[in-house]
Parts: structure tokens; C-alpha cells; sequence
């Protein structure tokens, strides 16, 4: 969707309806000799409107941006793409920094526990498809479930993908080793410390992590205790 859509769009929802040639005089920007606008608004002699469904839409949009977007944020999951299926694992993203000594051991460690508890990780650090790997990531983030981000250092690539978690509304799960305090912002998220030489710590301490992540389907509750 182009700019000039998006613009004709937002005039539409905050007009309620526009003279075809004054939306497309003020608003049209693009190379587009003939816009295609038809597809999006209702026409009524050379009165534009918006369909209710898609104000509808627009507006149960705007309300979850209004804030912090949540696990039900609509975009938050490629719609693209089919329905997990029962017993298919639920998909997992893992955030480090990749430099440090204890990476490989603490990375083997949380992929593991992950694959135990139903979920399949996936690294940034492992991404090998060819492409911006700032796309790969965005799109790792967006199919995943839960987001595990270990914060010891302050590695500026990690804060830069946890950003992109709560843009959209993912569940996260920050790890840091010792006594290292998280940022103000991001002070509410589940924090798990764990020692750098002893990181089968964390074994114990993911499980219940990865447990307490909400469903997104009927088949992600565990079952009732009996």
C-alpha cells in the first residue's frame, strides 16, 4: 500500500467523505496517472466513503495503538501465513549478544529447554537465509510467540530487537547474569538471572517461563489438572 492509499485512507476516516476531485487534488502525491482507489471506498456519484467494515476495522486498530500494543494486537502475527496446527511447536525467538565466551553454552541451553517445553527458538545469530537480515529478524519476531532476550552487557543489537518485540505486543522474557539491572523501561518485563559458569541455572527457571506464556490457540492451554 503506497503512500497516496494511505493518505486517501486517513482523509476518508476523519471526513466521512470527500469530493473525489478534492481528495485526489489535495492527497495524490504519487506517480499514479489513474489512482486505485475504487477497491477501498464506496462510490456515490463523485462522493467518496470508506466501507463500515473497514471503519470498523480502523477503529479496533486504533484503539490497541493507542497504547503498548498486546499479544492480540492484529498485525502483531503475519496473517499470511496458515494456522499453527495442534502439535506443532510454538514458535520462539532468542535475542544475544553474540561475542562473549558464554554465548554458544547459554544459547544450546535456552534453544534445548525451549524444544522441552513445546517451542521452537530461533536465533537472530543463526539467521541464514539471504536478505537484510534487519527483515529476517522483524519477521522472526513477528511469527514468534514469546521473545527471549538476554540484556547482559546492554548490547545495543539486542535492545534493538526487544524494541521490536514490544512494538508488537510479543510476550518477552529477559535474561541477565548477576545482579545486572534491566533499564527503566523495560523494568515490568519477566527478568531470570542466571551465573555466566552455571548457566543449567536457567533450566528451571525457563520452564516456568515458557508455562506461563498465554495461548494463542485453544490447543496452547495445558491441560486441566485431574
Amino acid at each position: 500500500m503506497d503512500r497516496d492509499i494511505v493518505n486517501a485512507i486517513h482523509a476518508l476516516y476523519q471526513h466521512g467523505e470527500m469530493d473525489r476531485g478534492a481528495l485526489l487534488g489535495r492527497l495524490w502525491c504519487g506517480p499514479d496517472s489513474s489512482p486505485d482507489i475504487e477497491g477501498l471506498a464506496i462510490a456515490d456519484g463523485q462522493r467518496l466513503r470508506l466501507d463500515a467494515p473497514l471503519i470498523r476495522f480502523i477503529k479496533a486498530t486504533e484503539n490497541q495503538m493507542a497504547g503498548m500494543p498486546r499479544a492480540d494486537f492484529v498485525f502483531g502475527y503475519p496473517l499470511s501465513e496458515p494456522l499453527r496446527q495442534p502439535g506443532e511447536p510454538r514458535p520462539a525467538f532468542v535475542a544475544m549478544p553474540y561475542g562473549p565466551t558464554w554465548f554458544q553454552p547459554v544459547r544450546d541451553r535456552v534453544v534445548a529447554t525451549a524444544s522441552a517445553c513445546g517451542y521452537k527458538a530461533e536465533v537472530s545469530k543463526d539467521l541464514a537465509t539471504p536478505g537484510l537480515i534487519t527483515d529476517q529478524i522483524w519477521q522472526g519476531i513477528r511469527r514468534a510467540d514469546v521473545v527471549i532476550a538476554d540484556i547482559t552487557g546492554g548490547n545495543p543489537n539486542v535492545f534493538y530487537e526487544l524494541g521490536l518485540a514490544h512494538a508488537l505486543g510479543k510476550e518477552v522474557v529477559l535474561l541477565a547474569q548477576g545482579a545486572e539491572a534491566p533499564p527503566f523501561d523495560i523494568s515490568t518485563a519477566r527478568l531470570l538471572r542466571y551465573r555466566a559458569d552455571a548457566p543449567e541455572d536457567l533450566d528451571a527457571q525457563l520452564r516456568v517461563a515458557f508455562a506461563a506464556v498465554s495461548p494463542r490457540y485453544r490447543h496452547d492451554e495445558a491441560p486441566a489438572a485431574g
